[in-house]
């Protein structure tokens, strides 16, 4: 909600997962977001960081791939990520395998 008034945007919607684990992406809010983007609903996704979004490598660049090809700009506000920057970001897959795998290790 800060991003969205940092930057003066005023018409977005909230899709919460609390208690949900990033680790798989068969979460509601996510579900209803995705319908949402198919719908042609949505414009811009932003998550606080990719963590927050999905921890699997795989899945996390097949959805943001799945935005670009959909018009759909991604935004993770603390990873300094924005894929409406159009060069391609070496560390977006990088932080992906290291989200995948610190939350894959033993607690």
């Amino acid at each position: 909600m800060q991003y969205c008034k940092d930057h003066a945007i005023k018409n977005y919607e909230i899709y919460d997962d609390d208690g949900f684990s990033g680790t798989n992406f068969d979460r509601p809010g996510f579900g209803r977001m995705y319908e949402d983007i198919q719908r042609g609903l949505i414009d811009t996704v932003i998550v606080k960081d990719q963590s927050r979004f999905g921890r699997s490598y795989i899945d996390v660049g097949m959805y943001v791939e799945q935005f670009k090809d959909r018009g759909v700009r991604f935004i993770a506000v603390d990873d300094c990520y924005d894929s409406s920057q159009g060069e391609y970001d070496m560390m977006f897959p990088m932080r992906n395998v290291i989200n995948e795998y610190y939350y894959s290790l033993p607690k």
